[in-house]
């Protein structure tokens, strides 16, 4: 049925007034197009961001010398020892025999009825490190000795080791229950024979030297010392012969023997020795420069993707035409592609343009180039010269920054959106006066043909009246 707003007519207001709006919305639908083509445009310039930052983080891994310093160290016996090496060690052999493995002292008291609560005494305890030699004890000069405090309110063996664990000594105290009673264990924290322990008391009692109270605990080696404590496990230094030089450590872990070396020793291998390598390690480099290649190929696939234009269905892609986007590719290819001194470019260490204008590694060319260090010479530049890689990182900069070709493009695009999201408000007020006024006007034609039509009734019935008569 009809939709009218008037009673005793056929006119359908609502479809006419409909189809006229339709007519009078068209700078709404044409603004509409408008407004999802710079949002098109857009995210467009968003995906040729992010890729163009992505290649930017490439460029920036290979601007650091320290990337094509890379060292790398292998030993024939990995039952020896394990290696790894810095960018400061020297690419050599080294011929390693180990006599002896590093030890930490492990001193242990008499056993103790009654557990972790077995009363022990109150007083203090000295804790010393250094070395036994020649019945004396020498302090090591790099430990400060400690002096703890066992009060009386906390007296049990529990205590002791608590208080000792606490006062960070260079020893660990533990408890240990052989079957025959618990024992205070108390292990040097380095080992080595200048980390022994000497450990004297001051017992409340007044007595240090009887086998009670807190003098049960004392260690002293030297001659005319008092020890309650027995030794368990001896100190013992590292030894090694590197080179066939002869070295001495305290731990298993030498960080300094040889320079940039970290060497862990795991086993004695006395009379076959084994031979450790310090390598130049090109791998993170060449990896650094595929990824650098994969990024620039990404952000010229971007750019022909987001500027493409199908002759099929005559239309193009969102940035097709954009003259912002064929500069940055202008300004990418120039700096990628040339040289940043005569003979110094990507061609000379293997890489090389495609016909489509992506670039391709030649990796044996690379190869030749990392290990003779036209690699390095190129990303990283020399002495007034501005290596490619920071070059790439410039020019992206100011290309991605708020104030670069794409951050002024997106900031004009940005002010265009608010210009026609003022100009929508505007049409839409507009639009609701037109329907307003087609409304009324149609309602009161509706109310005039409804009132001809009221007389044209009346009159014909007179009319008919006055025939009849």
């Amino acid at each position: 049925m009809a939709s009218s707003l008037a009673f005793g007519t056929n006119l359908d207001i609502n479809t006419i007034v409909t189809q006229l709006m339709t007519v009078e919305k068209r700078p709404l639908t044409l603004l509409a197009a408008k407004q999802s083509a710079i949002d098109a445009k857009i995210s467009s310039y968003g995906m040729l961001k992010s890729a163009f930052s992505t290649l930017q983080t490439a460029a920036e891994g290979l601007s650091k010398a320290d990337v094509f310093a890379a060292r790398k160290a292998t030993i024939a016996d990995g039952n020896v020892a394990t290696v790894a090496a810095s960018t400061t060690a020297t690419p050599g052999n080294y011929s390693i025999e180990v006599s002896s493995l590093a030890r930490a002292q492990v001193t242990a008291s008499a056993a103790f009825a009654g557990g972790s609560s077995a009363t022990v005494g109150s007083g203090t305890l000295t804790i010393e490190l250094g070395s036994y030699s020649g019945g004396a004890f020498t302090v090591n000069p790099d430990k400060t000795p400690v002096t703890v405090t066992i009060p009386n309110t906390a007296t049990s063996l529990g205590d002791v080791r608590d208080a000792i664990n606490a006062a960070n000594a260079g020893v660990t105290a533990s408890l240990l229950n052989d079957g025959t009673g618990t024992r205070l264990v108390i292990a040097s924290k380095e080992g080595g024979t200048a980390n022994t322990v000497r450990i004297t008391a001051n017992d409340s009692d007044g007595d240090n030297t009887d086998a009670a109270g807190l003098s049960r605990l004392t260690y002293d080696a030297s001659t005319g010392g008092s020890s309650n404590m027995s030794e368990k496990v001896t100190a013992t230094d590292a030894l090694l012969k590197v080179n066939g030089i002869d070295v001495v450590s305290s731990t298993n872990t030498l960080t300094s023997t040889i320079e940039g070396v970290t060497l862990t020793l795991k086993n004695t291998n006395v009379g076959s020795p084994t031979t450790l390598t310090v390598s130049n390690d090109s791998s993170g480099a060449k990896a650094a420069v595929d990824k650098l290649v994969k990024s620039y190929n990404d952000a010229i696939l971007t750019i022909k993707n987001q500027t493409a234009y199908n002759s099929t269905t005559d239309k193009g892609a969102a940035l097709s035409g954009e003259s912002t986007v064929l500069s940055l590719r202008s300004r990418l290819a120039s700096v990628v592609t040339g040289e940043i001194a005569p003979g110094v470019s990507l061609a000379s260490i293997g890489v090389s343009v495609q016909k489509d204008g992506s670039l391709k590694v030649d990796s044996d060319k690379l190869a030749t180039a990392l290990d003779n260090g036209k690699a390095k010479a190129l990303f990283v530049g020399s002495t007034g010269v501005t290596g490619l890689a920071s070059r790439i990182d410039s020019m992206i900069a100011a290309a991605i920054d708020d104030e670069g070709l794409i951050g002024n493009r997106l900031a004009g695009m940005d002010d265009a959106k608010k210009a026609m999201k003022v100009q929508e408000e505007r049409l839409n007020t507009r639009m609701d006066l037109i329907e307003a006024r087609y409304r009324r006007q149609f309602s009161a034609l509706d109310s005039m043909i409804s009132s001809m039509n009221q007389t044209s009734a009346y009159l014909t019935k007179q009319l008919a009246s006055l025939s009849s008569s």
